[in-house]
């Protein structure tokens, strides 16, 4: 039998206590109503139950959120946004933080000549099952392996000389690090771009900071998109172009610009002029 992608649930600690939790007032809701209904009458007591329950199903509710977002949300929106990006095929590709690879397999598919890396510590805490063997189990059973190098290594120190990638993802990993270490990590992912090489980032936590961080660094066009409600929490994306020195890289949201670039990630297929990857 063919062996099946499997990538497994994010942040399965926060999945188990938001069941829990949901768990706790549903079971909660009867005592407490009958409780309360015998000391300060039966309409307090059934208010008491309507507000636990209602508690109960909102936590039931994001668990469900999280696990459809993490299982199908993720990949139909980085399809989206890989499509909207233009690959030709022959990119150098660095993911940061890939875990079991959903993202890393989405762009991984579309390179032909091109290569992908993926670079994690592989925190068992960041998703279900999360390993090296995990990744490469499903890289090959999704046919990309040939195309794909696994490296275990800190998006805050990459083992890549500068200039090494076209192009660099990172899905819901940056916000893991430290507060004082999410612009290191920027700033590193920067350094490892090429010329005119672009940055795609979806996370739900201090978007607005890592765009004022790749500002600062230098990026160019650095756009912070609206909510996204495929996930919970909801999240956005950040994208942004590492420009040549005195010139600007062509602005992401798919007005040109006059600027040199690495070949592969600036020839974009007609057809996908105008598209926005962060609408």
């Amino acid at each position: 039998m063919a062996q099946r992608e499997r990538y497994g649930v994010d942040a399965p600690g926060v999945v188990a206590a938001m069941l829990a939790l949901g768990a706790v007032f549903a079971a909660a809701a009867w005592p407490v109503a009958a409780g309360l209904s015998s000391l300060v009458g039966t309409t307090v007591g059934v208010l008491a139950a309507v507000v636990l329950g209602c508690y109960a199903l909102s936590f039931w509710v994001a668990t469900g959120w999280m696990v459809i977002g993490s299982l199908w949300g993720k990949r139909r929106a980085w399809n989206r946004l890989l499509d909207a990006a233009g690959l030709c095929g022959g990119e150098r590709v660095l993911e940061v933080g890939p875990g079991r690879g959903q993202v890393l397999t989405v762009a991984a598919r579309r390179l032909t000549t091109g290569r992908a890396v993926g670079v994690d510590v592989w925190r068992a805490k960041d998703q279900a099952g999360n390993g090296p063997q995990a990744l490469v189990d499903n890289l090959t059973a999704a046919g990309v392996a040939g195309r794909v190098d696994v490296v275990t290594g800190d998006m805050r120190r990459l083992p890549f000389p500068s200039g090494s990638f076209d192009l660099a993802l990172a899905c819901l990993a940056v916000h893991n690090l430290p507060a004082a270490d999410q612009a290191v990590a920027l700033t590193e992912i920067l350094r490892v771009l090429a010329p005119g090489g672009r940055l795609i980032l979806l996370d739900f936590r201090r978007t607005d900071h890592f765009a004022a961080v790749l500002r600062e660094s230098g990026a160019r066009d650095v756009v912070r998109g609206r909510r996204r409600w495929f996930n919970y929490p909801p999240v956005r994306v950040v994208t942004a172009a590492k420009g040549p020195d005195g010139t600007s890289a062509e602005n992401l949201d798919g007005r040109s610009r006059p600027a040199a670039s690495s070949p592969g990630i600036d020839a974009r297929h007609a057809g996908d002029r105008g598209r926005s990857l962060v609408e």
